[in-house]
């Protein structure tokens, strides 16, 4: 055997060795990342709550702004609300509640990212930058008897009582309301933010967001009269135009006088004694033929 053939053939085994060896070491690494993949399917996982979509800083969190998702253990951390038994109660204490910072969806949700209602700082948390808190005294009647609740949009109804002469020389006592704001956002009731034990009960204060110049003009509507809230529709952009119609067909007046639109309403557009208002209208002269005196409408 020549000094070549032999140089071939070490060199034959030699590539054969390495080759059998990275074939092992590849199998070996194949078989170790298939176990951790095995390990990591079979790993016990909890289910923590988390945002069902993205939540913006300011917003009362409702239900259906939570889920529940899975989450490895080992990767749940301090605060996270893991479900257990009481998993009502997990998602109780937090309806309520309104983000601090803003969430994206999917993301866990922990206290520091809310605050709860009574937190300090709570109601500067709910308004909206430049907003303003405002709360109205109400009753059964013009609170609507105690349908309205944090996250709905009213309007705010004043009602004045004023003197004024009857024609006569005498005074009389005179009602007037007017539409003070419209799609003021309710932010809470008394002193909670949301409905509690799903009963409705009537309330004796409601917190309103405003501008500021909005909050001048309720504060001079308080002391002028009564402020009562009429509630906006969940549809927004209802056609008012719509609602007068359904008003004609019930027998209502759109205007107390043809051609006129008013922006106020009087009370005897809803309820008047004796003449008309067409009536009292017309003028009248007296005229005077000798002894005679007869009255003519014109």
């Amino acid at each position: 055997m020549t000094l070549r053939a032999v140089i071939l053939m070490i060199f034959a085994l030699g590539a054969a060795a390495a080759t059998a060896l990275f074939a092992r070491n590849w199998i070996v690494a194949q078989r170790g990342q298939t176990e951790t993949v095995v390990a990591a399917k079979q790993a016990p996982a909890a289910e923590i709550l988390v945002a069902a979509s993205d939540l913006s800083a300011g917003v009362f969190i409702q239900e259906q702004h939570l889920k529940w998702l899975a989450w490895p253990k080992n990767g749940v951390a301090d605060g996270y609300v893991v479900k257990a038994e009481d998993a009502d109660e997990a998602l109780k204490s937090m309806i309520g509640s309104v983000v601090r910072t803003s969430v994206t969806k999917g993301e866990p949700l922990t206290g520091k990212r809310v605050v709860q209602p009574g937190d300090r700082g709570f109601l500067a948390a709910v308004l909206n930058p430049g907003g303003r808190a405002v709360s109205v005294p109400v009753n059964a009647t013009t609170g609507i008897a105690g349908f309205v609740f944090p996250g709905d949009q009213v309007d705010l109804i004043v009602t004045v009582k004023f003197s004024s002469d009857d024609g006569r020389g005498k005074k009389q006592t005179r009602y007037v309301s007017k539409t003070l704001l419209t799609a003021i956002r309710v932010i809470a009731i008394d002193q909670k933010t949301e409905q509690t034990d799903g009963k409705v009960k009537p309330v004796k204060n409601v917190t309103l967001e405003v501008t500021p110049k909005q909050a001048e003009k309720i504060a001079i509507g308080l002391q002028m009269g009564a402020i009562s809230l009429s509630l906006h529709s969940l549809a927004r952009g209802e056609s008012e135009s719509a609602l007068a119609d359904l008003s004609t067909a019930a027998g209502g007046r759109a205007n107390a006088r043809p051609g006129t639109r008013r922006n106020y309403t009087l009370d005897n557009d809803v309820f008047s004694i004796g003449r008309s208002g067409e009536r009292r209208s017309q003028p009248r002269v007296v005229v005077l033929r000798g002894s005679k005196a007869e009255k003519a409408k014109f």
